[in-house]
């Protein structure tokens, strides 16, 4: 991954813009953004659905071409050459015949032709035939920079106008490098460069007296280097006078253009300096780096967008291979395809597990981005993530309660109590019952003493509540972290959340990852039985035990032992001993009326 890691950065920096006649359409990015902040906006871009197709290469290389100026100067060259031979044509003229003229023309134009052939055949998509202007022939040829390793760009600006005079550093912080004083220097790290670009205007003497017309075109380099460029492919043409070259001279920039800027392993680029006349054929950068270094960010980044896209990737979850196309690349740079993904999202926005949509790669835990799910998620279901996690994001905050009565979310105050703003119930946050000033919160079993003593429950009620507050008391803990109660029916006291998916210990209640928690924690521990539910466990199953047998039966008195005659379910009358005696506590009862399920019978008098 290409990073930008700005040496020079600074808040006070002014930001690097691109100059809109350089780059139309590309998307500019601060030179002193860090390399993290780089990689998240790469990461945002590489997001693919399927039938992406991304930019077309001319597309993407057409702002580094400068077509127009390059034709406008062969013109030029062309013109100014045919001027200077017109003398020296005319002198030959005398001594050759027309007829060997046209045999020459013809068998240059073949050559011609023969040559452009080779060069589609070899540099494919590279080569980029324009037909002809005046009957010449007029190609470019792209030589694009590709660097798997990446390359170290170290550009220099000047900042004479933001030194400060007291202590000689620039306002923005950065030191002075260089020779100049008002030189500071940053660097960016780049796995695509924009292309060099040769234009060749064919003449009708070529190849057999004169060299093509040329322009090099380099946009972002600096003109010394292209003037060199140019030099050298002059070089060659001394060297293959009436031979075809144009091959020579794109080998020739593709293998050594890179010689003339890598100086101890990284391209030097600046400073800016007044522009000096030099080669005609060198069209290099006319803009500063401020302007030109962004847009050279983005076309690497765009490149590397373009190169994934079209490179095969194996899904680490179904491991079949596919063009980049059918992948999604998420800001952790981690790739799946949109089956999978898709598949994954769609599971979670389902089971209402929203707070589980993260990376499926186990070492990584980086949430899905909103975007990625609106590409992979239909309206509905998008809809559905986007009440869900809402809703969790309420249930998360501390200050946020619902009504009992309405289940409207309200904000309580600082006394734990809350207002409706549907209903205008004014309740307690914890025990949601009425607001009970300046007291404490019923627990379950004065509720349920409450509710008995009124006698408004039926012996069915009051079963249903003593196993409820066994429940309560057994099986259910708080997730630390999202606060969802878990109930646990079956196995180790290793437990997830299925809310947010916190691992937490059943038996402490902590959050915990493996294992190792449990070294002082048991994992198959015993259960811890309290006294209060031992005995409503014993007294239950009492009553249980009893109900099963028919009315008619014989029941042994629980102080005597002596058979007596069952002809009720809730008491036994010993003929023996003659006291009544209640099914589910055994306890003797003096006064019958009310004492079936009462608080004296279930025991809670005593809690």
């Amino acid at each position: 991954m290409a990073a930008a890691s700005a040496v020079a950065s600074s808040s006070s920096s002014p930001a690097l813009e691109p100059h809109p006649d350089l780059s139309p359409g590309l998307s500019s990015s601060s030179v002193a953004s860090s390399s993290s902040s780089s990689s998240r906006d790469e990461g945002a871009r590489g997001v693919s659905c399927e039938g992406g197709g991304g930019d077309d290469v001319f597309d993407l290389d057409a702002p580094w071409v400068a077509a127009a100026e390059a034709e406008s100067r062969l013109e030029e060259a062309a013109m100014a050459a045919a001027a200077a031979r017109v003398g020296l044509c005319c002198a030959e003229e005398k001594g050759k015949g027309e007829e060997e003229e046209e045999d020459e023309i013809r068998d240059n134009r073949q050559r011609q032709e023969d040559e452009l052939m080779a060069l589609e055949a070899i540099y494919g998509d590279d080569l980029a035939v324009f037909g002809k202007k005046g009957g010449l022939h007029y190609f470019e040829i792209y030589i694009h920079y590709d660097l798997n390793d990446g390359a170290e760009v170290c550009a220099k600006l000047s900042s004479a106008n933001e030194k400060n005079p007291k202590d000689g550093r620039c306002c923005d912080g950065i030191e002075g490098h260089g020779d100049e004083p008002d030189e500071f220097s940053y660097t960016c790290n780049f796995e695509y460069l924009p292309p060099l670009v040769l234009t060749c205007l064919l003449p009708l003497s070529y190849p057999s007296k004169d060299p093509p017309y040329f322009t090099v075109t380099v946009k972002w380099m600096d003109g010394p280097n292209v003037s060199q460029l140019c030099k050298m492919l002059d070089t060659i043409w001394a060297e293959l006078p009436g031979q075809e070259v144009v091959y020579q001279w794109v080998e020739s920039l593709r293998n050594s253009s890179r010689s003339y800027l890598w100086f101890d392993g990284k391209i030097t680029l600046g400073p800016d300096t007044p522009m000096q006349k030099g080669d005609n054929r060198a069209i290099s950068r006319s803009l500063s780096l401020e302007s030109v270094i962004p847009s050279m960010l983005s076309y690497s980044s765009k490149k590397r967008y373009q190169a994934f896209l079209e490179d095969l990737h194996m899904c680490m979850i179904c491991l079949s291979q596919s063009k980049g196309s059918n992948f999604i690349w998420l800001p952790c740079q981690h790739l799946f395809c949109v089956k999978c993904l898709g598949t994954l999202c769609r599971m979670h926005v389902k089971e209402g597990s929203v707070f589980q949509l993260v990376c499926p790669d186990t070492k990584c835990n980086a949430s899905i981005p909103p975007y990625v799910l609106k590409r992979l998620l239909t309206e509905d279901e998008f809809e559905r993530w986007d009440r869900l996690t809402l809703e969790k994001a309420l249930d998360s905050m501390s200050d946020v309660v619902y009504c009992p009565r309405c289940v409207i979310g309200c904000l309580e105050d600082e006394d734990n109590n809350a207002r409706c703003p549907k209903c205008s119930f004014f309740f307690c946050s914890f025990c949601k019952e009425p607001c009970h000033p300046r007291r404490q919160c019923l627990t379950p079993e004065e509720k349920f003493q409450r509710r008995q003593a009124s006698g408004r429950m039926s012996e069915r009620e009051v079963a249903q509540e003593i196993l409820n507050i066994k429940a309560l008391y057994n099986d259910v803990r708080l997730c630390p972290k999202c606060r969802m109660a878990i109930s646990k029916t079956a196995g180790c006291n290793k437990m997830v959340c299925g809310n947010c998916g916190q691992f937490f210990c059943f038996r402490c209640g902590k959050a915990i990852k493996g294992y190792d928690h449990f070294s002082e924690c048991k994992l198959f521990a015993p259960r811890d039985i309290s006294a209060w539910e031992r005995q409503m466990e014993e007294q239950y199953g009492n009553h249980v035990r009893l109900s099963l047998r028919p009315v008619g039966g014989t029941i042994r008195c629980p102080k005597c032992r002596e058979k007596n005659f069952k002809d009720d379910e809730k008491y036994i009358f010993c003929w023996a001993c003659r006291a009544n005696y209640c099914t589910m506590c055994r306890r003797e009862v003096q006064d019958k009326r009310g004492h079936f399920g009462s608080p004296e019978c279930v025991g809670l008098e005593d809690f």
